[in-house]
Parts: structure tokens; C-alpha cells; sequence
């Protein structure tokens, strides 16, 4: 099926997410969407699969208009998103939720007690082979609820399958896996759309690419070389319509690093001062992987960076250091202050009070629920710490994001990377001592990763500790000293001061 939008607009009482965007997606074919963090892609997406009404313009599918007033006729027609950050219902099992995304509810058997089909079963093998099925969704990290999310809509034999950020969460093999079974899908006739940040996505795995500025269509290309070839003359287009330079474009995470001196160039006075020391951390969480030892210290002046991944146990040693998860952690972690004063907590005492009460900034992995919600507003997420003037707050951290949002917006409306900007403004601006960001990468465009990094150097040149959990796509020459979480225990992989001079 095609999918096609002419003059398609939405609009906003402060700002137009989408304007006036023409373009065709044809059916068999991978196209890319891409663009800046807030470029529009979002909006068209949700406008696609009936999320969002459009202010003007018109959707057509194989050349007949259609009206989406709900994301129901979305459904319908044969569109079927997978979003970058589901809605699953976290307390029941990946096999429900996946029923429920196929409305299986109406079976008079209930939920909890039907079998998975041969066709989940087989689905579950090609596209997601380490799914258990059985897992409380509370206990799965983001990759595998993306795949609950993926199996779901695969289930409804879409014509047209729209994703959005689908390798955000997923290793480097899990994305290789990806495109090979979305490849085969296009082949099959499927329309499929992914929304993407990532050029090499887009250079290697779409057929089409349309790049979106400023909510409006910068450009369209039928075949990825031809938008390659462009970006090699024209450069990324960066927020305000400014290039960054084909000789600056961060191909991968290391050249990230191309106008940011190393963070260990600027230390504080007191050299080489503890902000945390985590002493043999653990934690054995019945349906999670086992955090055996964690053994790390972060430092003032520097930022300190775990590399791993969810089965090497980051998101158990995410929870057990930033106090969501600890009755069953052991160990302790110590809190030092710039003056010296230092705080020792036992590991299942830590809380996330405990952390805020010693200058200690947290933004998590899971910004969409343990950050923020889907249904407050934005002044209701930025102003959480305002005693007083929250619209005042508000306003003005969404100017120091550079944020196109208005206050009484939701947060549903805000793209991954504008919330992951908006939650770390939010956090900056409580002056704290350490900041503990995980994976901040995730669901940020070339041009907000660069701004990021940029941002964590100003923290540690001015005496700050920044301590990352997760570091896809992040440059580690940044770090002065780098983890490897592996087996569920942490090894030191780099320590700058260990070079030479």
C-alpha cells in the first residue's frame, strides 16, 4: 500500500510541528525519515498511524483520501506503529501484551491462561529469538520491550509497518538482525517507514530517504546513495537551518569528539578527588541478570563512563545505584562532598532522596516513566522542583533546552530526544555535584549528541563528576576513566591517568 501526504500540517498555538510536508512512501520498499531532534518526524509519524488529527492537508493511501480520528482507523487501513517508547503494561507477562496489541482480550479464555500461537512462536524466533515470552514486562530492559512491541505489531499482518527509532535500544547484532528481517519484509510488499536519526541507518538499510527541517521538507531522495552524495556536498542540517560541514559530520561515536577537548585536560585543584566510590555492588534479582561486583569510583573534574549491556546486568546495576531497585543489593556506596565530607550508604538503604540529598542528578534510562509521564504537561515535568513561579520555571528551561514546546503540552507530545533534553536541563539546573546519566545517547540526532557532549566537558571543567551508564554511540576518548561491565562484574578497561605523558 502507498502512503502518500499533501500539504500535511499541524499546528500548535506557539509553534507548527509539521508544515505543509508532500511525499510518497511506496509499498515494498524501506524508506527513512529523517531529520534533527524536533524536525517533524515524530509528528508525522503520529499523524500517519492516527495519534495526531491534522491542522490541514490530506493523507492518502493508494490514492484515495482517508481521515484517521483515531489511531483505530489507522489499524484499519493496515498502518501499524511501533513507537520508540511503548505503552506496555508493565505488570503483566511480553505474551499478554502482545495479545493485547492483537485485541485477543475479546476471547472468552482468559489472558493469562492461552498459549502462544505457532505464528507469535515463529515471529518470536526470526525477529527476537531471546524474548521470554513469560517475563513481567517490568523486568524486560528497552530492547526487549521494543521487541513485545514489534512482535505486537507484526502480529496484525501490517501493510504498512512505521517505526520509530527502532535500533535506539538494540546492540550493534540486534540491529544487523533488524534490517536483515525488515529487508525481507519490504520484499514481501510491505510498506515499511522507519524514523531514524542515524545516517548510516539510513545510507544502509532504507531504499528512499526524506530528510525533514524545521517541521517542513528539506529534501527526498529515491535510492540512499543519492543521499549520501548530498550529504558529502550540502553537510547535516543542523537546528535554524545551518550545516554542519561533510569534514565535521560524526561518522560513528569516537569522532564525536571533533571540536571537544579531552575532559582530563581540566582538573580541579584537589587533582584526582572521590565524588563516588561504589564498593562490591551487587544485586540478584529473581528475573533480571545477576550484578555479581561492581567495584568503581567516579571523580570531580572528570566523567567516568560503564560500558555493557542489558544481559551483562546495566540495567540491574542502573537500578541498584541510582536506589529504584535495592532490597535485594548488597555493598556500599559512598557519597564525598567537595569539602571532603564523605557519606557511606549500604546498598539497600540507598534511595533516590538519599542521592538528590547529596547534590546527586539522576536521569535514567526509562526518561519516559521514571523521569516524567506521558500524560502531565511540560510545566508539570520541568517545574517537579519549583517551589514557586512553575510556569516561570518552566519557561525558562525549555529557552536553555532550545526546545520548541509549549508549557501546558504534554508529555506525549515530545520526541525522544527533545524529552531526554528537556529532563537533563531539568536536572542541571538543581547546581548538583554529580550527575549519573544513562545511556544518554539514546534517541538523540548527531547534532544534540555533539551539544551533549559538549555540555558533560562545561560540567567537568567546572569541577563537576559525571558518571555514564551505558555508552552506545557515546565517545569514549571523552572519558578519563571507562568500566566494562561484563558477567555481571566491572573490570577497569582505560584509566587516562594511567597513559604517560
Amino acid at each position: 500500500m502507498t502512503v502518500e501526504t499533501r500539504a500535511l500540517t499541524k499546528s500548535y498555538p506557539l509553534k507548527t510541528a509539521l508544515d505543509r510536508v508532500s511525499v510518497s512512501f511506496a509499498e515494498g520498499r524501506i524508506h527513512a525519515l529523517v531529520g534533527e531532534n524536533g524536525a517533524g518526524k515524530s509528528t508525522l509519524a503520529r499523524l500517519l498511524c492516527g495519534d495526531l488529527v491534522p491542522t490541514s492537508g490530506s493523507i492518502l493511501l493508494d490514492g484515495n483520501p482517508v481521515a484517521f480520528a483515531a489511531p483505530k482507523d489507522a489499524l484499519r487501513a493496515g498502518i501499524v506503529p511501533v513507537h520508540q517508547r511503548p505503552l506496555l503494561a508493565a505488570a503483566i507477562s511480553a505474551k499478554e501484551n502482545i495479545i493485547l496489541q492483537t485485541q485477543a482480550t475479546r476471547a472468552k479464555k482468559p489472558l493469562f491462561l492461552r498459549a502462544p500461537s505457532a505464528r507469535l512462536l515463529a515471529l518470536r524466533d526470526q525477529w527476537a529469538e531471546h524474548l521470554p515470552l513469560n517475563a513481567l514486562v517490568k523486568d524486560l530492559g528497552g530492547n526487549m520491550r521494543f521487541y513485545v512491541s514489534l512482535l505486537g505489531a507484526l502480529l496484525q499482518e501490517p501493510r504498512v509497518l512505521l517505526l520509530d527509532e527502532p535500533s535506539a535500544f538494540l546492540d550493534s547484532g540486534e540491529r544487523v538482525r533488524l534490517h536483515k528481517n525488515l529487508r525481507a519484509l519490504a520484499d514481501g510488499g510491505t510498506n515499511v517507514i522507519i524514523i531514524t536519526h542515524s545516517r548510516a541507518e539510513a545510507t544502509t538499510c532504507a531504499d528512499s530517504v526524506t530528510v525533514l527541517q524545521d517541521g517542513a521538507l528539506a529534501a527526498h531522495f529515491d535510492s540512499p546513495k543519492d543521499y549520501d552524495d548530498w550529504l558529502q556536498t550540502h553537510g547535516e542540517i543542523a537546528p535554524g537551518g545551518t550545516t554542519i560541514s561533510p569534514a565535521q559530520t560524526p561518522q560513528d561515536s569516537a569522532s564525536l569528539s571533533f571540536s571537544i577537548e579531552k575532559s582530563d585536560t581540566a582538573r580541579p585543584a584537589d587533582g584526582r578527588s572521590i565524588a563516588l566510590a561504589v564498593t562490591h555492588l551487587s544485586a540478584l534479582p529473581k528475573t533480571r541478570p545477576a550484578l555479581l561486583d561492581a567495584t568503581l569510583t567516579a571523580e570531580y573534574g572528570a566523567i567516568t563512563a560503564v560500558t555493557g549491556l542489558q544481559e551483562a546486568a546495566l540495567d540491574t546495576l542502573e537500578d541498584a545505584l541510582t536506589g529504584m531497585e535495592t532490597s535485594c543489593a548488597q555493598g556500599t556506596v559512598t557519597l564525598a562532598a567537595a569539602d571532603g565530607t564523605r557519606t557511606t550508604v549500604r546498598a539497600n538503604k540507598l534511595t533516590p532522596r538519599v542521592l538528590r540529598a547529596h547534590r546527586t542528578a539522576i536521569v535514567p534510562s526509562d526518561r519516559t516513566f521514571r523521569s516524567a509521564h506521558p500524560a502531565i504537561t511540560v510545566e508539570q515535568l520541568l517545574a517537579v522542583y519549583a517551589a514557586d513561579d512553575p510556569r516561570g520555571t518552566a519557561l525558562r528551561l525549555i529557552r536553555q533546552a532550545d526546545v520548541r514546546i509549549a508549557p501546558e503540552q504534554t508529555v506525549s507530545q515530545l520526541s525522544g530526544g527533545m524529552l531526554q533534553r528537556l529532563i537533563l536541563t531539568r536536572e542541571l539546573a538543581t547546581d548538583p555535584a554529580l550527575l549519573i546519566l544513562c545511556n544518554p545517547m539514546q534517541g538523540l540526532d548527531v547534532q544534540a549528541q555533539a551539544a551533549l557532549c559538549r555540555t558533560l566537558t562545561k560540567l567537568t571543567r567546572a569541577g563537576k563528576a559525571v558518571l555514564i551508564l551505558g555508552t552506545q554511540e557515546f565517545p569514549l576518548s571523552l572519558c578519563r576513566n571507562v568500566y566494562a561491565l561484563e558477567g555481571g562484574v566491572t573490570h577497569l578497561r582505560f584509566s587516562a591517568t594511567e597513559i604517560p605523558a
